[in-house]
């Protein structure tokens, strides 16, 4: 059932919002340097921020700032963490690594971090996974590595109560989506995970908790993704039981009617797709998947998702974002508009929302006449729906293009702060310089407005289900779980 804003025809053009807001550029608070020039591309940058910390990881190496911008760790390449740990999440000469993720727990205050090794030699695929044992970023962790048939391509870490969620590619057009026993990692047990083969076309994304106020008792896990036509989504509901896996549930795929898109570059070559200036490279436009991260915030009243993809858009390429919202636990369109005020290119989008429920629009810009920037724009809680109402922001300019290689990045991260839930902080990359494999990246707080007063913390529930598993079960056993380490 569409929701009542979508019974009527919509065409790709009536979503479009094709100028900027009107209440002004929004202002940058801290603006720094992250890590730079890891030696190879895509960099894949992705930040979180805890109660003292920022903490960023690459495709090549992890590090630890202070709240002003100030270097606490790092950069050191994220094998650091499992020295001593033994296999392919320490021994990179006979793997490789990458597709990394680092999250903040907000209700156990601890960090996690995940990425895939696979070791070529003996043919054995893992993610290896470091949960802090406190809050502080640069301490010790508990560390993990479960295994899996094939490697698990492109995976995203989703919080949630009741499990670590990761959903990763597992050979063409089947994806695993995997739980994670997170009460037993937090406290360094030896801890199952639970995984589900599923057939989509392209890798979708678990809802993922910002703030402190835990979904309701028992809710599922909602994994989103593009849907099989292109004015669809599709989503599953996973739900874990860790006392009686027969009880553990995955239901799906369910389709969401949305405001027809066309995937950006799909008539020509998605992959060589974003012009940009000085060079006839041209850049991976990463259209064929939701784009990380699918940010979930309960506000009592209701809960709320928001995410974003690339899509075509006046002669260039467009952020087409959404606000889902969940009605008896399923998912309905409260928003949506494709962001693209002028003919040029906008991809590699993350958003998240506040705890008064402001929208902040984080991406890359760039075309044949501009090297490829960092941009934001946003909305405020109670602005008209389907609009961006803040002008677009610069955050930084690239001083050069990506020569010799059309992979720019796989994506970028918004993240809020979890000690007022009211500040932004974007993790991109650019160029310095024309070149491969020379990039930087930059991190950036801002607000989009005051917030007063702290939420009250709920603390965070456990729960168990009572539904039958429908679909297929892969169950892959143990994690091996070797203590921590610490470094630093």
């Amino acid at each position: 059932m569409p929701h009542p804003s979508l019974t009527k025809a919509t065409g790709p053009g009536r979503v479009v919002q094709n100028h900027n807001g009107r209440r002004g550029r929004i202002r940058l608070g801290v603006s720094f340097e992250g890590i730079r020039e890891g030696g190879g591309v895509p960099p894949d940058p992705n930040a979180s921020v805890g109660s003292r910390q920022i903490m960023e990881i690459t495709n090549f190496e992890l590090a630890v700032y202070s709240k002003s911008g100030a270097t606490l760790l790092g950069p050191l390449t994220t094998q650091t963490l499992f020295s001593g740990f033994g296999g392919p999440c320490e021994f990179a000469q006979n793997a490789f690594l990458g597709d990394p993720v680092v999250r903040w727990d907000s209700l156990a205050h601890r960090w996690i971090i995940n990425q895939f090794a696979r070791d070529d030699v003996t043919n054995t695929n893992r993610l290896c996974v470091g949960v802090s044992r406190t809050a502080d970023a640069t301490g010790e962790y508990y560390r993990y590595d479960f295994g899996y048939q094939n490697l698990p391509d492109h995976p995203k870490v989703a919080v949630w109560p009741d499990a670590y969620y990761v959903i990763a590619t597992a050979a063409g057009t089947l994806f695993e989506a995997c739980a994670w026993d997170r009460h037993r990692m937090l406290r360094g047990a030896d801890a199952d995970q639970q995984c589900y083969t599923l057939p989509a076309s392209t890798i979708p994304l678990g809802s993922d908790l910002d703030g402190t106020t835990p979904p309701p008792r028992g809710e599922p896990n909602l994994l989103i993704n593009l849907g099989p036509t292109d004015d669809t989504l599709q989503y599953w509901r996973f739900h874990v039981d860790w006392t009686d896996q027969t009880r553990t549930t995955v239901t799906g795929p369910r389709e969401l009617r949305v405001a027809p898109y066309t995937r950006a570059c799909e008539s020509t070559d998605p992959t060589q797709c974003v012009p940009q200036a000085g060079t006839t490279q041209k850049l991976d436009s990463l259209s064929y998947s939701p784009m990380y991260r699918f940010a979930y915030r309960n506000f009592g009243d209701h809960q709320s998702l928001v995410f974003n993809h690339a899509v075509d858009a006046r002669g260039g390429v467009g952020v087409r974002w959404y606000e889902l919202r969940l009605h008896h636990g399923r998912p309905v369109v409260h928003q949506q508009s494709t962001y693209a005020p002028g003919p040029t290119y906008r991809w590699m989008g993350s958003a998240a929302q506040d705890r008064k429920g402001d929208i902040a629009l984080g991406y890359s810009r760039s075309s044949s006449q501009a090297h490829p920037s960092i941009r934001i724009t946003g909305r405020l809680a109670h602005d008209p729906r389907n609009l961006t109402t803040f002008h677009e922001t610069t955050v930084w300019t690239g001083a050069g293009s990506q020569t010799g290689s059309n992979r720019w990045g796989d994506y970028t991260s918004m993240a809020i702060d979890p000690v007022n839930n009211c500040t932004f902080w974007y993790t991109n990359q650019y160029q310095p310089s024309d070149g491969t494999g020379n990039w930087n990246t930059r991190i950036a707080s801002f607000r989009l407005s005051d917030c007063h007063a702290h939420r009250h913390h709920h603390g965070h529930r456990h729960h168990h289900g009572h539904r039958h598993h429908h679909g297929q079960r892969h169950h892959h056993g143990h994690s091996r779980q070797h203590g921590h380490h610490r470094h630093g």
